[in-house]
């Protein structure tokens, strides 16, 4: 398996999307040096992985065909329908992952002695299980959304601030719901192809995902401090919609662009939070 094929089939670029909340969680803290960073790392990371896994397993257990191979976001189960690996092997693979990150997510409410982190850490585990596992499936009935927002937005966002003992403002309440956003825009225009048609996600894509983008950089520009992240995201987010294609297959061939916008806004929150 060459390492591009391996890449492709984990999706890896999206895997900002779950180290970005640490980050900014941690810069919020002022970078305190911890060794709970490293292991809030892992918690995200692993259970990024069990459920990109888990989403190949149920694509391909549900004959969901693969689409854009070409791109590095491919639609469907890269890993088994082109480079032929065994199904109960990926699903080895995903269950170890969540598990990885429930023990590791255990180990930091044991460290740190707080249970609220452990009521986020089994909301977020219990969110990413209705997003994939049957019979619910979020992801696959047009709200997967809803657990991308909060499993990638103010969970880790919060909880990292919280696990390094850091008092949670208003501010960082704001950057991590319009980080939750940007996290759900990205699986909203990735997952597009898989919504009918005619649907109503399809047909309102042009107002849905812009409502997206903008809300975003608007809640953020009541802090002073983040104004200028703020205009740029916003800026940046109008371009990219009024070049964004009009079929939804050509339109999930514009993941990069929208997780382009994400790590552009956790840059530019970074250096807002610490240099301004």
């Amino acid at each position: 398996m060459r390492a591009w094929d391996f890449i492709k089939g984990l999706k890896a670029p999206i895997y900002f999307t779950s180290i970005s909340p640490v980050l900014i969680g941690w810069a919020f803290t002022g970078f305190r040096i911890s060794y709970l960073v490293s292991i809030l790392l892992a918690v995200t990371i692993s259970m990024q992985a069990g459920m990109n896994l888990a989403m190949d397993y149920f694509d391909h257990a549900n004959s969901r065909p693969l689409r854009n191979e070409d791109t590095v976001y491919p639609l469907g189960s890269y890993f088994i329908e082109k480079l032929g690996v065994k199904p109960a092997d990926i699903r080895f693979s995903f269950v170890a992952m969540l598990t990885i990150a429930v023990v590791t997510g255990l180990s930091v409410v044991y460290l740190t002695r707080n249970l609220l982190l452990l009521y986020l850490g089994l909301t977020a585990v219990f969110l990413s299980i209705l997003y994939v596992v049957p019979p619910i499936k979020l992801g696959a009935r047009g709200v997967g959304e809803v657990a991308t927002f909060f499993s990638f937005g103010p969970f880790p966002v919060l909880g990292t601030i919280i696990a390094l003992n850091h008092q949670i403002t208003l501010v960082e309440i704001l950057v991590s719901l319009s980080l939750g956003l940007l996290a759900s825009s990205i699986r909203y225009l990735h997952h597009l192809p898989e919504d009918r048609e005619n649907g109503f996600r399809v047909s309102h894509f042009r107002t849905i995902y812009p409502i997206m983008l903008v809300t975003a950089s608007i809640m953020i520009s009541v802090s002073r401090t983040m104004i200028i992240a703020a205009v740029i995201i916003f800026i940046v987010s109008l371009v990219h919609i009024v070049y964004l294609p009009r079929t939804p297959l050509s339109i999930a061939r514009k993941t990069n662009y929208s997780v382009g916008i994400h790590f552009l806004f956790t840059i530019l929150v970074i250096a807002s939070v610490v240099l301004l």
